[in-house]
């Protein structure tokens, strides 16, 4: 087997948690298009690591669909805004295990976020020397699975592992053709996974 050259890491509920500053991004959104709902942190955790088009579609289905695309434009400019003003929470240990595991493997963040989250979360924690390459929904519209693959090819990894935290991101490294390692600490649940870390920092010590 080739040695292990990469990691390519979710980012909600894997790197960081930022869903109470995506809620309130959220909730000024809901007021400012004149509905009286709220979202909560907990239901931003739940829908974490869903296509955007999905996420709108299941959990604002109180918005008419003719305005789905101007609702879309007002959230991600708060989206920004506020992730820039207010960031979001590392999981314990990751910065210093990122400059670790950096030193032996090439570092991507592939996720389902809307453009510019990927860009937000980096620039505010200063990573830009740890990760390569990113790739999210947000860009293209593409799936995750497929994103995968985009950072694959054109960086030309050999043997690359994706850690992820729910369903939908072990599903997708299969498609992907990429093993998968379970961030048991995060927002999801799966079952009998192959390898699952408890804490970030866990990653190292296994052998993947």
């Amino acid at each position: 087997m080739k040695e292990r050259d990469s990691i390519i890491f979710d980012l909600d509920g894997t790197l960081w948690n930022a869903s109470e500053t995506v809620s309130k991004a959220f909730n000024e959104s809901i007021k400012d298009f004149g509905f009286d709902i709220e979202i909560t942190s907990q239901t931003v955790r739940d829908f974490s690591g869903m296509k955007m088009d999905d996420i709108f579609a299941q959990h604002f289905s109180f918005i008419p669909k003719e305005k789905l695309q101007e609702f879309e434009k007002i959230y991600a400019k708060k989206e920004s805004d506020y992730l820039k003003e207010f960031g979001g929470e590392l999981f314990p240990k990751v910065k210093e295990t990122l400059e670790q595991l950096n030193k032996n493997y090439r570092l991507f963040i592939v996720s389902n976020c809307m453009k510019g989250y990927i860009e937000n979360f980096i620039e505010f924690f200063s990573f830009k020397d740890l990760f390569e390459d990113f790739e999210c929904y947000g860009n293209a519209g593409l799936p995750k699975d497929k994103n995968i693959r985009l950072i694959v090819e054109r960086n030309n990894l050999q043997n690359p592992v994706y850690v992820g935290d729910t369903i939908w991101d072990k599903e997708s490294s299969e498609k992907a053709g990429v093993d998968f390692i379970y961030a048991a600490y995060g927002f999801g649940t799966i079952e009998n996974p192959k390898i699952e870390i408890q804490n970030f920092e866990e990653l190292l010590s296994i052998k993947f």
